[in-house]
């Protein structure tokens, strides 16, 4: 098949079950984890993968992006994850076993792995502390908004419309299908001098205003 970029080039391996796929080859190396010559996964075109060499997307193992979904951003798909439809997975977003994220859903640093969904208008963000993603897991699906320090497995469920935001980097919001929890970090019961506490305060200031 023909390429118009030079970071990688769709090859003519069709993909077993849907023929109008085909595996993409690296021709340059790209970020840490791949090199020139490797297969990666499956696409419908170059305009489901960002073709920036600067930019080390990329799709792995038997991954698929098809339709309109686009990944950019140093964003990645594994193992038999798929982006399809118009969804938009940027900003390190990752996606990992069955994950699959469709309909108009858009990652913008988030993490998704098991056989989680994101459907319809979903927005799973990552918040200020990128240390902390949003995390889909188990067979949970997320239809609304979830960003910062959210986890979301097993049977949980975000409704659409609905948002779950937590920018707080030392409490988790747990929502899976035995209901909704609050995880408080263990460094929430050290009590600390004012002057600390103060400093502390006036940090978190300083890179809110930066940012």
């Amino acid at each position: 098949m023909k390429t118009s970029n030079k970071k990688y080039e769709i090859t003519d391996i069709a993909h077993e079950t849907y023929p109008f796929l085909h595996r993409i080859r690296a021709l340059r190396d790209i970020g840490e984890n791949v090199k020139a010559g490797d297969l990666g996964g499956f696409v419908e075109g170059e305009h489901n993968l960002e073709t920036e060499l600067s930019d080390s997307a990329w799709i792995f193992d038997d991954a698929i992006a098809c339709g309109s979904a686009y990944v950019n951003q140093d964003s990645s798909l594994h193992n038999t994850a798929i982006a399809c439809d118009h969804a938009y997975v940027s900003c390190g977003s990752a996606l990992y076993g069955q994950a699959r994220a469709e309909d108009d859903a858009y990652l913008r640093g988030a993490v998704m792995c098991g056989n989680a969904y994101a459907s319809g208008f979903a927005q799973i963000i990552c918040g200020p502390d990128k240390f902390k993603p949003p995390i889909l897991s188990g067979h949970c699906k997320v239809c609304g908004s979830v960003r910062g320090n959210v986890k979301v497995c097993g049977a949980g469920a975000v409704l659409p419309g609905e948002e779950i935001l937590n920018d707080l980097k030392d409490i988790t919001v747990l929502i899976s299908d035995s209901g909704r929890r609050i995880l408080r970090g263990t460094v929430k019961d050290t009590l600390r001098p004012r002057k600390e506490h103060a400093l502390q305060k006036e940090k978190s200031k300083k890179r809110g205003m930066e940012r």
